[in-house]
């Protein structure tokens, strides 16, 4: 079992999730860090001494080391999928596609199943939730009867992990489980809403 998270929620409680490796916050609270590690820029210093030596070549390679090596140190926010496995399981694909474009800010941990609601359901949906950063559930015309949906849900709200809701149809009536609470708005389904809303806007 990993680290629990040390960052603060808006509410100002101690986040739930687990920490990354080698560090101790989350992804989404990954600002909370004291600051960024300066490994990258050592890095790149040395090696652009190395090229050109002297304080310019010193100082452009700690520059180039922060922007190139740093990035890639930078890891996506892990995204829990929750959804109607009967209706809308189109719909999941669709964003796991997303999930994969180059600029894309997130990768999918871990998305709905179908199984049958017991309590050894609910405590590997609990596991599976806990390995993500953030849930999120897409609505559609069924979800408001989608058992599965309605207790991720409520399993997200007790381990007081961050999550929203999509629009699963431009074209649809679309419905969010019942287990939503009142000031949960449902945001249509666009790529820029969409890097938004995993990077924490409401």
């Amino acid at each position: 079992m990993g680290r629990q998270c040390r960052g603060k929620t808006i509410s100002g409680a101690r986040c739930r999730k687990l920490a990354r490796e080698h560090s101790h916050y989350c992804t989404i609270h990954a600002d909370q860090e004291k600051g960024p590690s300066k490994l990258p820029a050592l890095i790149g210093a040395i090696a652009g001494h190395i090229i050109a030596p002297g304080l310019g070549g010193f100082i452009t390679g700690g520059i180039i080391g922060s922007a190139f090596i740093g990035e890639k140190e930078m890891s996506k926010t892990r995204v829990f999928v929750s959804f109607d496995y009967d209706h809308d399981s189109s719909l999941k694909h669709f964003l796991v596609g997303q999930s994969k474009h180059e600029d894309s800010p997130f990768e999918i941990a871990d998305h709905s199943i179908k199984e049958h609601i017991s309590g050894d359901w609910k405590a590997n949906a609990r596991t599976r939730i806990r390995r993500a950063d953030i849930v999120c559930v897409i609505c559609g015309q069924h979800t408001d009867t989608a058992t599965g949906v309605n207790a991720e849900l409520k399993i997200a709200q007790e381990e007081g992990a961050p999550y929203f809701f999509l629009y699963g149809y431009a074209d649809k009536t679309c419905y969010k489980p019942q287990a939503a609470r009142g000031a949960d708005k449902m945001y249509r389904w666009t790529w820029d809403n969409l890097k938004s809303l995993i990077g924490g806007a409401r």
